[in-house]
């Protein structure tokens, strides 16, 4: 079964962009009113690693797949005009009462998008996917929290230079 996730977006000019993301209007019959103000993460990927040759661990950004909703066109002017922004990912699982329950965070702060990819599939080879975007965010600070098993960690590409 997958886990969900869902993304909040504060901007320094544009407030909260992922407002009203979970909306009927914003992506039709997917939303979700428990999140109304936040953007369904898809999928999450992140990287961190050692280099050799490097005093600091080398922070790769956080990717983000997202279907098109209400902040696509703010997150490309957040892009457009490298606005300053601080992300916040939930993640949910199930419990062993069936229940969604989140159990892990990434906050990230300092944030500026680094690629906006829009992908509309072809509509007659692949009519069963829907559109979608991918976003890769670059931070200034990373904190990891696992809320029930109380660990939590924190990170910056600052760090050691």
């Amino acid at each position: 079964m997958a886990n969900h996730g869902y993304m909040s977006i504060n901007g320094k000019s544009q407030g909260l962009i992922s407002a009203g993301c979970s909306t009927q209007d914003s992506i039709g019959n997917k939303c979700q009113e428990g999140h109304r103000d936040e953007i369904m993460v898809m999928s999450f990927n992140h990287n961190m690693l050692n280099t050799g040759n490097v005093r600091a661990s080398t922070h790769g950004p956080v990717v983000i797949t997202k279907s098109i909703d209400k902040s696509s066109p703010l997150l490309a002017v957040a892009l457009s005009n490298r606005e300053e922004l601080n992300c916040v990912i939930n993640f949910y699982r199930i419990s062993q009462f069936g229940q969604h329950q989140k159990y892990y965070t990434v906050d990230i702060r300092g944030c500026i998008i680094a690629s906006l990819t829009v992908e509309v599939p072809h509509s007659v080879l692949l009519n069963d996917i829907d559109a979608q975007e991918h976003l890769s965010i670059r931070y200034r600070e990373i904190i990891w929290t696992h809320h029930l098993a109380g660990t939590s960690g924190y990170g910056s590409w600052e760090t050691g230079r």
